[in-house]
């Protein structure tokens, strides 16, 4: 389970950064381990570069840089359970919209390249884990919105994503390139509006390849932080 706090600040009218802080929480019924801790907190851009103009589709540009400062799977020992993902990355993506009323089409793609990590002294086996290369990742979405009213709302959405050449280099020389991976989820979000500020997300997913979960399940709302919000 992961609780991720996010919070964004407007810079400019088409320029906004964001800090995403998540705390996490693992357990493992079959090795009877479980963890929590900080996750691996993110920096974010996004930058719309043209205005808004009647008949062209708007284009959002955005970037990420992700930290390791959660606990990595690559120095944890066997039994132990990580909070992060164990390496940097960034990411640069695009996205793009277009409101049919009561319907807005919606559409994204993203890359993301994860940097090498060296040093490391994990046992495997009878192995030593001495760098890893988490290689290329990405993927792209596409859906609607449906507004039925006012106070209600109904999204749908396919995410398709991807990792290829993931590599592990041990200390007797040997390496091993993990299988190029892709997942593909299903998704569907109910947004209700419980103020009239305030809009609760909830989402439920539905894995359609085997490197997908099975289901999976989310809830969103903001936090007015008093002091920080523009009068």
């Amino acid at each position: 389970m992961t609780n991720s706090f996010t919070a964004q600040y407007g810079v400019l009218d088409n320029l906004t950064l964001s800090a995403t802080v998540p705390l996490v929480a693992k357990s493992d019924i079959a090795s009877d381990s479980d963890t929590a801790g900080l996750g691996d907190i993110s920096l974010g851009a996004r930058w719309e570069p043209f205005p808004l103009k009647q008949g062209r589709l708007p284009l959002v540009l955005f970037g990420s840089v992700s930290t390791k400062t959660g606990d990595s799977p690559y120095e944890v020992a066997q039994n132990e359970l990580s909070t992060g993902k164990g390496y940097y990355s960034v990411g640069l993506g695009a996205s793009t919209r277009k409101y049919i009323d009561p319907v807005v089409l919606f559409a994204s793609a993203s890359a993301n390249y994860g940097f090498k990590e060296t040093g490391l002294n994990q046992v495997r086996g009878n192995r030593i884990l001495e760098s890893f290369d988490p290689g290329i990742s990405g993927g792209f979405s596409f859906g609607f919105a449906y507004s039925f009213n006012y106070d209600v709302s109904l999204t749908m959405s396919y995410q398709q994503s991807f990792n290829l050449n993931s590599e592990f280099q041990f200390a007797n020389g040997e390496s091993y390139q993990s299988p190029d991976q892709s997942s593909a989820v299903m998704a569907f979000a109910l947004g209700v509006r419980v103020s009239p500020d305030t809009i609760v997300n909830g989402t439920v997913g539905f894995g359609l390849t085997e490197d997908a979960p099975d289901v999976s399940l989310g809830l969103s709302f903001p936090l007015d932080i008093l002091g920080l919000r523009k009068k």
